[in-house]
């Protein structure tokens, strides 16, 4: 086997310390560090002793040397430099190789075996014998430890036996022979005489009508029941027998007047206003696209200038707008509806795409809008072939206009989700209206804050700006504005979320326009509710014009009294209700935009108004010419039988299915 011996000092262990030891010409001087071991063996290697031998040699030597034991590092080498020396037994390990087939070592005879011991785990060949033989089959069974039964003619005892019949019997008041007694029972009354009596109409004698009545009973037959003891037989000679209580009925026949005649038939016809209606003929539908009406120009296209008042000092031309029409300033008056006895609407809904004015047909459609949305919302159910119209890119959704008898809505189709029945198949989509892309997952995650003083008005003009420029919506603000100091500002979101934070800061909310970019900033209670009876309502709306009213009563905490605080700047403020000794105390409020008695006031009437014993109204209507669609933030008045309410509008939901198109109000109202 091939083998490499490592290269080590020999060291050998003598009793000598140091001495030469002759093993034949030539001569090799041993060096012995150690002093000698109890054997006669010599142990060549280094410096220690390795617990374990890598070579041992055994040789004869001229000395009494029985083995020779190399510890790694050691070479073989030193074979050579022993003259005379002859291995019988050579022992190797894998960390001592050494090439014993064609080994020529000078002065080494090698005259027994090579034995390599290589460390390694070899499979071994062998058999492992179990602890177990063979076992012998047995013809031994289960021994069943019950023997079979002797039959034993012994069977249930009853504890009862045949009783034997005795002469006495049961005593019983009865008499021995019970003799049948005929029973008659006579009526109380006697035939009574027939009286004739005419009740006289206005109209003309009636002709008596004879009528027969006849019974309902037939002739009875008698009917013997039997008695019998439970005990024993009894005698059936002597057997007891009922008789009815009632004889043979006698039939009578009894004659009923009419004091009515066969009335003769009068022929009356009913006027309608309908009449039967034609189908239409085969045809080609033709959709009429509604266009936003066209700005009016500002001048009339003319070469000439026409001075209309005296040259200024400064020389200056003033060019004023000759077509501009100033609109009529509101006059706070409110859209009464009119008490009519028929309400007639012309219903009209489109639903069209913004990009190419393609119409989309459309089975039904509702818009929905609360205090708690800033955007509209919008459902619809489609035909299936309309899917390709109303399918978004990658670009973003599909834009559409939903229009309710008039009234534009622009929406984005967000959501499309597709139901198949037999024979039938429809899309349904939904989504938000156009003020949706200032939210998630249109709007990116941004960082609002104030380096410097600005109002709350202004705030929301800087949160609709990128770098400095307007994104293009306006802001309709209906609060009382406030300053902000420098720092007090800082929210994290989208810019609808900024501008929920501003307006919720002094108890308002946000209202989307329908189809315009602009976003209108209202107080939840623009008055409050104890101060109502001043306030002029947006709409009366007469019991007739209702078609469905339902109430329910809320009970809230009757708080009137509410302390309102900034967070880092601001001030501490102290809200009480007028006239109440503001002794329910409601849960702070903390907010960093309070910074001025304005804003903690406003704040405060919101929470102080949402208490107390409380109406929710809904009620359903027509989308009539003169209300339109009636949104959150109007004020409400109606009548509940004989009690005149006023609420304000929460909540509007638009159910439009041709040929019938409603409008749902929630009104929060006060008992």
């Amino acid at each position: 086997m091939p083998a490499v011996l490592n290269e080590v000092t020999l060291v050998a262990a003598l009793p000598a310390p140091t001495a030469s030891v002759a093993v034949g010409p030539p001569l090799v001087d041993l060096l012995f560090d150690q002093p000698a071991a109890t054997d006669a063996n010599l142990v060549f290697g280094a410096n220690y002793i390795a617990p374990r031998d890598d070579v041992v040699v055994l040789a004869s030597l001229p000395l009494p040397v029985v083995a020779i034991k190399f510890i790694p590092p050691a070479r073989a080498a030193l074979l050579a430099e022993l003259p005379a020396l002859t291995v019988t037994t050579l022992l190797l390990r894998p960390s001592v190789p050494l090439d014993v087939t064609g080994a020529s070592l000078p002065g080494v005879v090698f005259s027994g075996e090579v034995r390599y011991y290589s460390r390694t785990q070899r499979p071994t060949v062998g058999q492992t014998a179990h602890a177990w033989q063979v076992a012998a089959q047995t013809e031994d069974g289960s021994t069943q430890g019950q023997q079979d039964a002797a039959a034993t003619p012994a069977g249930w005892d009853t504890f009862w036996r045949r009783t034997l019949g005795v002469p006495q019997g049961i005593e019983h008041r009865l008499p021995p022979v019970l003799a049948a007694a005929p029973e008659q029972r006579g009526a109380r009354h006697q035939d009574a005489t027939r009286l004739q009596d005419s009740t006289w109409f206005a109209h003309q004698d009636a002709t008596r009508f004879a009528a027969t009545r006849q019974g309902l009973f037939q002739n009875a037959g008698p009917l013997r029941d039997t008695t019998r003891f439970r005990h024993q037989d009894g005698d059936r000679t002597k057997r007891a027998g009922r008789v009815s209580f009632w004889q043979i009925a006698r039939l009578l026949t009894e004659r009923q007047g009419s004091d009515f005649q066969i009335a003769s038939p009068s022929l009356k016809g009913w006027s309608v206003r309908y009449q039967d209606a034609v189908p239409p003929p085969l045809g080609i539908s033709v959709w009429v696209v509604p266009q936003p009406p066209a700005p009016i120009p500002c001048y009339t296209p003319s070469a000439h200038l026409l001075f209309a008042a005296l040259a200024p000092a400064d020389s200056h031309l003033l060019f004023v707008c000759e077509n501009h029409i100033n609109p009529p300033p509101p006059d706070g008056e409110p859209v009464v509806v009119p008490v009519r006895r028929v309400y007639f609407v012309i219903n009209n809904v489109t639903l069209y795409r913004v990009s190419d004015g393609a119409p989309v047909p459309v089975f039904n459609l509702s818009l929905s809008l609360d205090a708690s949305s800033w955007a509209w919302g919008f459902d619809a159910v489609l035909p299936a072939k309309a899917e390709a119209l109303v399918a978004g890119s990658a670009s973003g959704p599909v834009e559409l206009v939903a229009s309710v008898n008039g009234t534009p809505f622009r929406v984005l189709a967000e959501s499309i989700s597709r139901e198949r029945i037999f024979g039938d198949a429809s899309i349904r989509i939904s989504g938000r209206g156009r003020n949706a892309v200032l939210a998630a997952p249109y709007a990116p995650v941004m960082t609002f804050s104030n380096t410097e003083g600005r109002t709350a008005r202004q705030l929301m003009d800087d949160v609709l700006t990128v770098n400095g420029i307007p994104l293009g919506w306006a802001v309709d603000w209906g609060l009382t504005d406030w300053n902000v100091p420098a720092g007090a500002f800082a929210q994290q979101g989208s810019w609808i979320d900024a501008l929920t934070a501003i307006a919720g800061a002094a108890g308002g909310y946000l209202i989307p326009h329908p189809s315009a970019q602009s976003i209108r900033v209202r107080h939840r209670y623009p008055v409050a509710p104890w101060e109502w009876s001043t306030v002029t309502p947006d709409f009366v709306l007469p019991v007739d014009a209702v078609a469905r009213e339902s109430l329910r009563w809320l009970e809230k905490p009757a708080y009137n009294r509410v302390f309102v605080s900034g967070q880092d700047v601001g001030v501490l403020g102290q809200v009480t209700r007028a006239g109440t000794a503001g002794e329910v105390l409601a849960p702070m409020v903390v907010d960093p935009l309070i910074t001025e008695a304005a804003a903690a006031r406003q704040r405060g009437v919101a929470v102080l108004a949402d208490t107390g014993h409380q109406l929710e109204v809904s009620l359903r209507l027509p989308v009539l010419a003169e209300t339109g669609i009636i949104e959150p933030g109007a004020f409400v008045e109606y009548q509940d039988g004989s009690v005149t309410r006023l609420g304000i509008v929460r909540a509007t939901q638009v159910e439009a299915g041709l040929p019938e198109v409603w409008q749902t109000l929630g009104v929060q109202a006060y008992a």
